[in-house]
C-alpha cells in the first residue's frame, strides 16, 4: 500500500522536483499517505528528474515534466518496499519510472494554481488534476489523490485503501 503511495508521490515529486530549465530547484519533497489495516502510511520519492518552465503571470504557457525512479520508494520497512518493486506493485523491473507531464496549467486565485496532467505508472496513463500553490518565494506546495487501482498496483483489498494522497513541495533556485 505505501508502495502505491510511494508511486503518487513519486509522480508528483517529478513534477516540482530536482532539475529544472530556468532557475533550478534548490531542495524538494515527495510524500504519501495511504491506509492500512486502520493506520496511517507514510512513504518517500527521491530522484526526481524534472523539466520546469513555469511564470505564474502565464501558467498556460508552463510546462512541466518531470520522472522518479520506482526503486526510490521507501515506507520505513525494507521488505514491504522489496514488495512494491514485484509485478503485483509497481513492477519496477519492466517500469522502472514514474513520469509525469503537464497538459493544461491555469490560474484559479492569487498564487493558486490548478494543473492537468498526464501521470503514468507501470505503463497505464491517466490524467491528474492537481492544485498547487506558489510563493513570492518560488516555492511550489500540492497535494492530490489517486486511485491505486486505476494503475493497476496492487488488488482490491479490505485492509488497504484504494486512495493515496501524495504531497510535494518544491522550491526554485530563484527563491533562494
Amino acid at each position: 500500500m505505501k508502495f502505491f503511495f510511494a508511486l503518487s508521490c513519486v509522480l508528483w515529486g517529478l513534477a516540482w522536483g530536482p532539475r529544472a530549465v530556468g532557475p533550478p530547484v534548490a531542495e524538494s519533497a515527495v510524500r504519501f499517505q495511504i491506509k492500512n489495516a486502520g493506520l496511517t502510511v507514510d512513504g518517500t520519492l527521491a530522484g526526481v528528474d524534472a523539466t520546469i518552465q513555469f511564470d505564474p503571470a502565464h501558467p498556460e504557457q508552463g510546462h512541466i515534466q518531470a520522472t522518479v525512479p520506482v526503486s526510490t520508494i521507501r515506507t520505513g520497512i525494507g521488505l514491504r518496499d522489496q514488495h512494491l518493486q514485484k509485478p503485483d506493485y509497481f513492477d519496477a523491473a519492466q517500469f522502472p519510472t514514474i513520469a509525469l507531464q503537464s497538459k493544461t496549467i491555469r490560474l484559479v486565485g492569487p498564487g493558486r494554481f490548478e494543473g492537468v496532467f498526464a501521470l503514468t505508472m507501470k505503463g497505464i496513463t491517466r490524467d491528474v488534476t492537481i492544485p498547487f500553490t506558489v510563493s513570492a518565494a518560488h516555492e511550489f506546495r500540492g497535494q492530490f489523490q489517486v486511485n491505486r487501482l486505476d494503475y493497476g498496483l496492487g488488488k482490491t483489498s479490505l485492509v488497504l485503501a484504494d486512495e493515496v494522497t501524495v504531497s510535494v513541495r518544491a522550491r526554485t533556485a530563484a527563491g533562494q
